[in-house]
């Protein structure tokens, strides 16, 4: 799984992941890899891991790159849409939400919501 986020130590960001932290033990049941991706750097992202205790890890979209071939960014590319992709082993997008405004997020429950749905259709 792939949580689009559109930065570190922003509000709701910092509660998307924190609420994972939070809710650990829903996600390691998920039998799936959460993956958070924003176009912060590693540094920023070690630091955002440390302050708050998170758990799911962090990787760096510096230049957006993966942010557009999925296309969660936003037009004129000023930011990254909050987002969850699940991705099956093979590769093959199974499920896909795109928030157009970033105020909420997909928490623990939800994340198992996106992969029942993602099984279920596969």
């Amino acid at each position: 799984m792939l949580a689009f986020y559109p930065g570190d130590f922003t509000p709701t960001c910092t509660k998307q992941f924190c609420n994972y932290r939070d809710g650990r033990e829903q996600i390691d049941d998920l039998d799936a890899e959460v993956v958070g991706i924003s176009p912060q750097d590693v540094g920023s992202h070690e630091r955002f891991i440390s302050e708050h205790g998170l758990t799911v890890p962090l990787a760096a979209d510096v230049d957006k790159s993966v942010a557009k071939a999925y296309g969660v960014l936003a037009p004129g590319g000023g930011f990254v849409r909050r987002a969850i992709f699940v991705i099956d082993p093979e590769g093959v997008v199974r499920y896909r939400k795109v928030a157009l405004v970033g105020l909420g997020f997909e928490d623990a429950d939800d994340l198992r919501s996106a992969l029942d749905s993602a099984r279920a259709a596969a």
